[in-house]
């Protein structure tokens, strides 16, 4: 269902972004932000961004680089992806009107796994639970913990990954919350929402649109289509994310907003969201 009004898109005050990567705040809710702002009503959310994998190596272009999992070349790239992080998310929400948060753990290519290098593709790492070995599955036990904390928060909304394309940190994250969300049942006070994944939204080929359509109707999930700004979005991300991003950001970002957009039949760009209302 689109909404015109972005007010009704999440009603709860309270918005805890669960983002596995550094650029992810604003892949997953950076559309949504720019609509409250321009009809202001930024100032009535109070915003939390957890960062999880934020021990990282990656830098974009640098391939050779990537594969050095050594102390030095994770300070060195952490270094400079927080505070790529923090700057765009002052351009967001302003400075000190956030709460940011580190869980401190190891992005996947620390953690040894292969990066696809694919012509025409991100580099990436994909994942699943037959895929994942033991410190991958005591990372996801980590964060449903973690979780769990926000899950009996009232008028809280939890914004999770919908894992598009599969990159083993998104799908960990995702189920991590999921499985969080399912075990507290009834007792569960907060909303689970989860956002699309910028770019991979826009790079799915037909298997992978089939594993995500399965994901939402096997969970129950409930459309939240709203306006988007994809250019402002690529804007920020070039700007205040040097080390990440190049053109394929272009295409994944503005080929899903088209495509969204010709989808709820609206005249202007969209983005959305799913919610969760199990309990």
């Amino acid at each position: 269902m689109f909404y015109s009004n972005i007010g009704d898109v999440i009603p709860e005050k309270n918005i805890v972004c669960v983002s596995p990567h550094y650029d992810d705040f604003l892949f997953f809710l950076g559309g949504y932000l720019l609509e409250l702002k321009k009809n202001g009503l930024l100032g009535s959310k109070n915003f939390t961004n957890i960062s999880t994998f934020s021990r990282s190596n990656y830098q974009e272009r640098d391939s050779e680089g990537n594969k050095d999992a050594s102390l030095r070349r994770v300070q060195y790239a952490t270094g400079i992806r927080f505070i790529e992080d923090l700057e765009c998310l002052d351009a967001l929400l302003g400075p000190h009107n956030y709460f940011y948060r580190v869980m401190g753990e190891e992005e996947s290519q620390v953690r040894g796994k292969i990066l696809n290098e694919g012509e025409g593709e991100m580099e990436m790492a994909f994942g699943s639970y037959e895929s994942m070995d033991a410190h991958d599955r005591e990372i996801l036990a980590r964060m449903k913990d973690a979780a769990m904390e926000y899950m009996m928060q009232a008028d809280t909304a939890v914004v999770l990954p919908l894992s598009m394309k599969g990159h083993i940190d998104h799908f960990i994250v995702r189920e991590a919350g999921l499985t969080a969300a399912k075990e507290a049942g009834a007792s569960r006070r907060a909303s689970l929402y989860f956002a699309e994944d910028k770019p991979y939204a826009g790079m799915m080929d037909e298997a992978e649109s089939k594993i995500n359509d399965d994901f939402i109707a096997e969970n129950g999930l409930v459309d939240k289509a709203f306006p988007h700004h994809p250019e402002e979005i690529l804007q920020l991300a070039f700007r205040h994310y040097p080390s990440q991003v190049d053109e394929v950001y272009n295409t994944g970002i503005r080929d899903r907003s088209r495509y969204l957009k010709d989808l709820y039949h609206v005249s202007g760009e969209c983005d959305r969201i799913y919610q969760y209302d199990n309990k």
